[in-house]
């Protein structure tokens, strides 16, 4: 239990403080009459993790710009320096999750997705309060036993499991 609750505080951290360099990979702004969920879709393929809100689809890297206005009002918002990027992080608060992103060049780029209750879900139907029998039957076998951490793409998709249900979902960008 600790490896998980360490694993999750180290997470938290590279997503505070970025931890990517100068090429990040991020998707380009919509544009030709794309929409922002046809732009995020396209930037993340059909080989990294995604999360869906109504129709707005979230992909890790992508410009962040577009999918914060299609998803419309936010909650609540927050900024600070980024301690490793020049710029501000932001974090926009909705029902259910919580949208953060960082500053590349003058553009911000969306490096976490953090579902906060069981309102929503992933695409593959997980939600909090998920069994682990859900969560491997949706994602496989984890690399690690206890740790259900899954890599696809430019996507980490981390989901902690106590007591054999589902408490934490964050998609967190890969931005090395």
């Amino acid at each position: 239990m600790k490896k998980l609750a360490m694993l999750l505080a180290a997470m938290l951290v590279l997503v505070g403080c970025g931890g990517g360099g100068e090429d990040t990979t991020a998707a380009a702004g919509a544009g030709g009459g794309e929409t922002a969920a046809e732009t995020a879709g396209e930037a993340a393929g059909s080989d990294a993790y995604v999360f869906q809100s109504g129709d707005v689809t979230i992909a890790m890297n992508a410009e962040a710009a577009p999918i914060v206005e299609a998803l419309g009002e936010y909650d609540d918002y927050f900024e600070s320096e980024s301690c490793a990027f020049d710029g501000l992080d932001k974090q926009y608060t909705y029902g259910s999750f919580i949208l953060k992103t960082y500053p590349l060049e003058d553009v911000d780029y969306v490096s976490s997705v953090e579902i906060r209750d069981d309102l929503v879900s992933t695409p593959e139907g997980i939600s909090i309060g998920s069994t682990a029998e859900d969560v491997v039957a949706a994602y496989g076998e984890p690399a690690e036993e206890g740790t259900y951490s899954y890599t696809k793409g430019d996507c980490t998709l981390l989901l902690l499991v106590q007591d054999g249900a589902v408490t934490s979902i964050q998609y967190t960008a890969i931005t090395e």
